[in-house]
């Protein structure tokens, strides 16, 4: 009896169940288990708010408003103030932490997208949450 019951089990039961997952062609995933792309651009950044990502975009200008509490640092991406989409923060407290950050050229930052007054910003806490890309890093990253 035994015998009989796991050879209707095997019979049809898993050519039902594998019929389920042959529908999707071999090599494709669906949208619910795609993984993200691991790197936005500044324009992308807005739409990702909340979530924890890599941003990447070229540095147009730096601003500290060194009369502000907290003596926050600005680092604008791609686009300068008052036209930015997304800025890199730099408190004060946090400025030795993240040593000697570049000043112009390509810059990747990882953390949390926030929205602060309409603009999406990731807040730099160390020198772990930023790197300066390689060329290799930046073609990789294309999609």
């Amino acid at each position: 009896m035994r015998l009989l019951v796991c050879s209707l089990f095997i019979g049809v039961v898993l050519p039902v169940a594998s019929a389920q997952t042959a529908d999707q062609p071999a090599g494709q995933t669906s949208a619910s288990t795609a993984s993200p792309s691991p790197i936005l651009t500044a324009a992308d950044a807005p739409r990702h708010v909340g979530e924890n990502r890599t941003v990447c975009g070229e540095i147009v200008n730096t601003y500290t408003a060194a009369s502000s509490h907290g003596t926050p640092t600005f680092v604008d991406i791609d686009q300068p103030y008052p036209h930015s989409v997304f800025d890199l923060v730099i408190w004060g407290d946090n400025k030795s932490d993240i040593g000697h950050f570049p000043e112009k050229g390509k810059v990747c930052a990882s953390g949390t997208i926030v929205l602060y007054k309409g603009k999406a910003e990731i807040q730099l806490r160390d020198w772990h949450s930023w790197y300066v890309p390689t060329d290799a890093q930046q073609r990789a990253s294309v999609p």
